[in-house]
């Protein structure tokens, strides 16, 4: 009685081992049959020691935010069979043994049931608090920040003190040195103590360093520090400032000093800006906080204080002992200035923002006590602070006090752009449980901890194989059809495109949400199939395009396969002005509301652009520079970032471990672009970071740089966003980014940060006898390839324009960073000599020569050209 085993079935054991026979039947002409029989049991070893955790953490990941309730479901299937294996194991094994994709999802629990039930929350999509999601971010930088005074509580920091070795022995370390026994305070029942200043301050000290060193022993760093009022005094610890005697001897001071002064006065935080608040001061009442755009503190005399804030509608007095950081701190200032003047102030080892300026601490001013003294009595700019800190590319806002009191202040302050906020202590429930879903939570956003560090032990636990996602390969076959007989010569332009119009008819009849639903499948699709995918859920929505590696060349295909698709022609850089399938779709929705205008310059002689390209056609190129400069002169501008509204994220092209990472400059032609790199980055994949920082004013509406100093200013920016971590990176500049990239690298080098090296990628300098033909005939170069970009439409050429004024009087400076120069050994200029057409470099060089154009070694040159960087990155990285 023989059948086929066509599904699996339940296989019992019994007293005897189980056989099983394999047949081939005959097919093919073989005959075999063999029987094979179960293993042998053995006995498995110990499985190790794990202790106990107060909170457990499951991370999990996949390549689509659709893939991870599969992870889920996978996982939770092969635990429940399973309550031998501990969580602490299968938390350290998930974290440690599994790869980390950017889809990402975290379970957190005290025991394994909690766990379980997260997991099956997570596979069903029903919402539960222990389970937090998201996507990995790779350029955002994480800031610490300190809370000031307030926060504090009985019993605050025993739980972690009990719990973890790290956070107890820093904590008893200042304990011991400030000798107010705070662990037995903090265990007691007298709360009215712990809020006297004396006490409160140096407890929220000692809780702070403790967990921040707590944090690093986890393998979580941060990128920049802030704090406010005494919460800055320990970020200055932990970045190296003072060291720990002479920080505890600050802090013990500040506290005892002012709570030795005359009690009385008010604090009072009002609901009004600044400006609002300023005209009302005086030399009895002043500006303690800027806590947010619309949230001020006022500190004074409790008369004066109370009738300033009789003003506003919206006040709560705070309940403290003293009116800090106002006049009536005075009487305490110059003794906390003989304290000051006996320590030793260091330069940082982490970046410092500070709130009495509300930018970026100096070295020189942490290192002066007369800043510290004035730390006392001066307004706490904690709102200024976090401009700077997103100004400086910080996404990742995470609380290091006992209460979440600056997690909601940083939220109001920073703009929407997708920041996350988290706080590690908070006053109700448990620590542990509190750090670990804070921990969870950066996991989600791509901030990781050293898993194995988080769950000390040597238990081994076995994993489920990854839940992978189902797809169908088979090929379908269409119906062939035949096109009816051609009634006559027609232009090509007088058809519809197949299909076009049904598709148009059908957006017209849906809701705007569902007509973006529609246009982002289609997007989706039409990118899948040009880049080889097997369908369109293989591309998410937002999936940026030059990541999953989409060129110029594929960016046309795209934008002409829509164009027909819609029955419109799409405008120049539709792709990569629109960076994500999603985005595309609202530009394309926007389109066909508006009426679908033809694209700038696309085959209308009276727009800038076909003016441009009349003129270059007619060899009138003075004329076509000084209307574009006048264009240009019309558009706004920037002298400084911080005028702009805001810069975009850099395009990673490529991922790897391998340094020095390469950050790449375009050039500030109309031509340029992250996609000039595409290929460059496809020899460095999984090996090697590759990342384009944005160059400023080719997008539609962006402002045009006024000064040679405004685009290094936004390109060092670009480039701190590219390279958060503080690994070794090497600067590559193509054609006239080239002159960029070596003058921001000069600005690093000085602020010390330099790059390991610079990389010049054929780079002209400007005024270059004999080289006018040759720029000429570069231009016609950059205009046979403006198909690959739909056109350049009038933002490209004005800013072209721009830039090139700007490298008229960008000369390279003084660079100690090795420097190697790329030419390529073919002209792209008809009837240049061959003595003439190369670009030189006047500074310290090392040569490479390499197959190609011009344009060409970045285009079917490209591996040649990546492959000679490839060989130099060594000898750069040796000196």
């Amino acid at each position: 009685n023989v059948r086929l085993l066509t599904e699996e079935r339940a296989w019992p054991a019994t007293d005897r081992p189980r056989r099983a026979g394999v047949s081939s039947f005959g097919i093919s002409g073989t005959n075999a049959h063999t029987i094979i029989e179960e293993a042998p049991a053995r006995d498995l070893p110990p499985t190790g020691t794990e202790p106990d955790a107060p909170a457990v953490v499951w991370p999990l990941s996949a390549r689509s935010a659709q893939a991870l309730p599969g992870q889920a479901e996978r996982l939770h299937t092969f635990l429940a069979d399973r309550p031998e294996l501990h969580p602490a194991a299968v938390a350290r094994a998930l974290g440690t043994r599994r790869t980390a994709f950017d889809h990402r999802a975290a379970v957190t629990g005290a025991d394994r049931d909690r766990l379980l039930a997260g997991l099956r929350a997570l596979a069903t999509g029903a919402p539960t608090p222990t389970v937090t999601a998201g996507r990995a971010r790779s350029g955002s930088r994480t800031a610490f920040l300190f809370t000031g005074q307030g926060a504090q509580r009985l019993g605050m920091g025993l739980e972690l003190r009990s719990r973890y070795t790290v956070f107890a022995e820093a904590f008893d370390a200042i304990d011991e040195r400030m000798g107010l026994d705070l662990a037995g305070l903090l265990a007691g029942d007298d709360a009215d103590a712990v809020h006297r200043t004396r006490y409160a301050q140096t407890a929220l000290f000692a809780f702070e360093v403790a967990m921040f060193r707590l944090l690093e022993s986890f393998g979580v760093r941060p990128d920049l520090l802030a704090g406010h009022s005494v919460g800055e005094l320990a970020a200055a610890h932990v970045a190296g400032v003072l060291g720990l005697d002479d920080a505890c001897t600050l802090v013990a001071a500040r506290g005892r000093l002012m709570q030795a002064l005359p009690e009385g006065g008010a604090m009072v935080a009002v609901q009004a800006t600044e400006n609002e608040i300023r005209p009302l001061l005086d030399d009895r009442v002043g500006l303690a906080a800027v806590n947010g755009p619309s949230s001020v503190v006022i500190s004074g005399e409790e008369e004066a204080v109370l009738a300033v804030a009789g003003e506003f509608a919206k006040t709560r007095r705070l309940a403290v002992s003293h009116a800090f950081h106002s006049p009536l701190m005075d009487g305490m200032l110059e003794e906390f200035r003989t304290v000051a003047e006996k320590l030793t102030f260091n330069r940082p080892d982490i970046p410092l923002v500070s709130t009495l300026t509300g930018r970026p601490a100096a070295d020189e001013q942490l290192r002066d006590p007369g800043y510290w003294v004035r730390h006392v009595r001066e307004t706490v700019r904690f709102a200024d602070a976090v401009a700077a800190l997103t100004s400086a590319g910080v996404g990742r806002f995470v609380e290091l006090g006992p209460d979440a009191v600056l997690t909601g202040l940083a939220r109001d302050c920073a703009e929407g752009d997708g920041a996350v906020f988290v706080a590690l202590g908070r006053r109700h429930g448990s620590e542990p449980a509190t750090l670990a879903s804070g921990l969870a939570r950066l996991y989600a956003d791509g901030l990781a901890p050293d898993w194995a560090a988080l769950f000390p032990g040597t238990a081994r636990a076995e994993l489920p194989t990854y839940a992978f996602q189902r797809e169908r390969y088979w090929l379908t076959a269409d119906v062939a059809l035949t096109a009816g007989p051609l009634a006559g010569p027609a232009p090509a332009g007088a058809h519809e495109p197949v299909g076009a119009e049904p598709l148009r008819q059908r957006l017209a009849g849906l809701p705007e949400a569902e007509q973006e639903e529609l246009l982002t499948d289609l997007v989706r699709a039409r990118t899948a199939a040009i880049l080889g995918h097997p369908g369109p859920e293989a591309v998410e929505p937002d999936a940026v395009f030059l990541e999953i590696g989409m060129d110029s060349v594929s960016a046309a295909e795209l934008r002409g396969s829509l164009g027909s698709a819609l029955g419109t022609a799409l405008p120049a850089g539709a792709v990569f002005d629109h960076r994500t399938p999603a985005a595309l779709a609202t530009a394309l929705r926007g389109r066909l509301a508006g009426g679908a205008p033809d694209p700038d310059g696309a085959g209308d002689l009276e727009s800038v652009s076909g003016l441009v390209r009349r003129a270059a056609a007619d060899g009138r190129m003075a004329q076509a520079v000084e209307l574009l400069r006048t264009v240009a002169g019309i558009l706004p501008g920037f002298s400084s970032r911080t005028e702009l509204d805001g810069v975009a994220d850099p395009v990673r092209l490529a991922g790897g471990d391998t340094t020095p990472r390469l950050v790449c400059l375009p050039s500030p032609m109309a031509l340029g672009g992250a996609h000039q790199y595409a290929r460059f980055a496809r020899h460095f994949r999984n090996r090697r970071d590759v990342l384009v920082p944005a160059v400023p004013g080719f997008g539609p509406g962006e402002a045009l740089p006024l000064t040679v100093d405004a685009v290094v200013e936004v390109v060092v920016e670009g480039i701190r966003r590219c390279c958060p971590d503080g690994k070794p990176y090497v600067l590559v500049g193509y054609s006239s980014g080239g002159q960029f990239a070596h003058a921001a690298a000069e600005v690093m080098e000085k602020a010390g940060r330099p790059a390991s090296g610079v990389v010049l990628l054929d780079t002209y300098l400007p005024g270059d006898d004999g080289k006018d033909e040759l720029w000429r005939q570069m231009f016609d170069g950059m205009l046979d390839r403006e198909s690959s970009l739909g056109g350049f439409g009038t933002a490209r050429l004005a800013a072209m324009s721009r830039y090139s004024d700007l490298i008229q009087h960008c000369p390279p400076g003084a660079l100690a960073a090795p420097v190697l120069f790329v030419r390529p050994e073919e002209s792209f200029a008809t009837g240049a000599g061959t003595g003439d057409w190369r670009a030189s470099w006047p500074a310290e060089h090392e040569p490479a020569d390499v197959p190609g154009t011009h344009f060409t070694m970045l285009e079917e040159f490209a591996e040649a050209t990546a492959a000679a960087v490839e060989a130099w990155l060594p000898r750069a990285a040796a000196g």
